[in-house]
Parts: structure tokens; sequence; C-alpha cells
């Protein structure tokens, strides 16, 4: 360090001790013994280091040949550079390796989505299926109510007319039972009932002609 010498008296390092400031101004001892807090050449307040072999290295590099620290650090930068372009191609295969598990999973999203939608097209089938098949009730349920509601008005009417019928052959006399000899048909029980139906008719005649009879009897005209 043949070219540091104390910046304000100018001694070398041989002669006297120097110190090294931290506003980057180098002084000696003596120079420094004035004012100890405070730089001899900016003045300053300061601190110093001396320049020795205990001097910190990165104070060091201040002292250092510059074509030796222009190698060391084009060594430096090489390696800074291939250890970013290293990482980097960890990172690109990351990246990669998460891209291709997307892709796969998207794939497989995409094949649930699919099912999904099969599995519900079933579902719409089968719900068209059973609307149809429950209208197709619907409608035979009320032919059926229908049919229900005709039966019962033929019985109601059938029934009026057994009722008809009991009113007009309440007192009919009614044959003895036929012997098992004996081979009635229909057609002789239907001409019974008639001259039943005949008699009642007659006697009912005679009922209203004796009334009348006496009802003029009793009259003046």
């Amino acid at each position: 360090m043949e070219f540091i010498l104390c910046n304000k008296c100018g001694i070398s390092p041989a002669k006297r001790q120097l110190l090294i400031t931290s506003c980057s101004h180098v002084t000696c001892e003596q120079c420094l013994a004035q004012r100890a807090d405070f730089c001899p050449v900016c003045k300053n307040p300061t601190k110093t280091l001396k320049l020795d072999k205990n001097l910190p290295k990165n104070v060091k590099r201040m002292f250092a040949n510059p074509s030796v620290l222009a190698a060391e650090a084009q060594k430096r930068l090489v390696r800074i550079m291939a250890f970013q372009k290293e990482q980097q191609a960890i990172q690109m295969k990351i990246e990669v390796k998460k891209e291709a598990g997307r892709k796969d999973q998207i794939s497989k999203l995409e094949q649930k989505t699919q099912e999904i939608a099969s599995h519900l097209q079933k579902i719409e089938a089968f719900h068209e299926n059973t609307t149809k098949k429950i209208k197709k009730i619907e409608s035979e349920n009320e032919k059926l109510e229908k049919l229900i509601k005709k039966t019962e008005e033929e019985l109601a009417a059938v029934q009026t007319n057994e009722n008809y019928d009991d009113f007009f052959l309440r007192d009919t006399p009614t044959c003895s039972s036929p012997s098992a000899d004996s081979n009635t048909d229909q057609e002789d029980m239907f001409d019974f009932d008639l001259l039943g139906l005949k008699s009642r008719a007659d006697a009912l005649d005679d009922q209203l002609s004796s009334s009348q009879g006496s009802s003029r009897q009793g009259s003046l005209f």
C-alpha cells in the first residue's frame, strides 16, 4: 500500500501508524490526536480503524489491487450466474411438474363432469318416463272413476225400478210353490201376475164407483 499516505500531513505508513476513518479518509495518529472524534481532513465526527493485519476484509478490499478484485469479482459473478441458472432450471422443472399435475386434475374433472352429465341425462329420462307413467295411471284412474260412477248410476236406476215393481206387486197373490213334478214355465207366471194386476184394477174401479154413488145420495142434486 505504497500509495497510502496521511491525507493531512502526507506521511507514509512506514514512518507512522495510519488510520482510516468512517468518512473514507486516511490520517496518522499525530494528526488525529488533536481531536480524536473528528476527522482532521473533513472536520466531521468520525470513527477510525488502524491499517494493520486485523483490518476487516471489507475494508481491506479498499486497498487491494483492482485487477485482482476484478478477477475475483468475475469468478463470483460466474458462480452467481451459474447458481441462478441452476435455480431457474429447478424452478422450471417444478413448474412443468405442477402444470402436468394441473392438466391431470383438469382431465379427471372433465371426465367426472361427463359422468355427471350422463348420470343427469339418465335421471331426466327416468323422470320423463315416470311422468308419462303417472299421467297414464291418472288417465286410467279417471276412466275407472267414470266407470264406477256410471255403474253406481245404473245400480241406482235398477234399484229404483225394483222399488217401482214392488209397489205394484206388493199385494199380488203368489202361487204355491210348484212341485217337483210340475214344469210351470216363466210365461205362466207372467200371465198370473197380469191377472193379479187386473184384479186389483177392477177392485179399485168398484171402490171408486161406490164412493161416487154414496156421494150422490147425500147431495141435493
